[in-house]
């Protein structure tokens, strides 16, 4: 398994313009060093380049290179938390405004690279993004 750097692809800094969001989240070991390795697009439909520098996890748009999240972690014994997370709050870089739907895709995006099974936290932020769809 190749681990991602920074350098590896297109990076742009999250600007200022940012917000902390909670997701409480805690991972074994294991599943952190997965998480750790990142993530090197490897192809068009690949939307995430994911590297991590301790302490943080950086999620990148790998289209446009924008930070979308900063997460960043700790060891408690023998699992490593979340500590902290910081998403993107640039409009002209990331529309999305809604907290809950950044956690619950950030926890998506974080549990399907540790390898936990996420099929049902899948299906309930897509019945969530359909809802919106529908709104005025």
């Amino acid at each position: 398994m190749q681990i991602a750097k920074r350098n590896d692809w297109k990076t742009e800094p999250m600007l200022s313009v940012c917000k902390n969001i909670t997701l409480k989240k805690v991972y074994s070991q294991e599943e952190f060093d997965r998480i750790a390795a990142g993530v090197i697009p490897e192809q068009m439909e690949d939307k995430w380049f994911i590297f991590y520098e301790a302490p943080w996890l950086y999620l990148h748009r790998s289209w446009t290179g924008f930070c979308i999240f900063k997460v960043r972690f700790e060891v408690v014994a023998e699992t490593v938390k979340i500590a902290k997370v910081q998403v993107n709050r640039e409009l002209a870089q990331y529309s999305n405004t809604d907290d809950e739907r950044d956690a619950s895709m950030l926890a998506i995006l974080l549990d399907s690279r540790s390898e936990r099974d996420v099929p049902n936290q899948m299906l309930n932020w897509i019945k969530g993004q359909s809802s919106n769809l529908e709104k005025p």
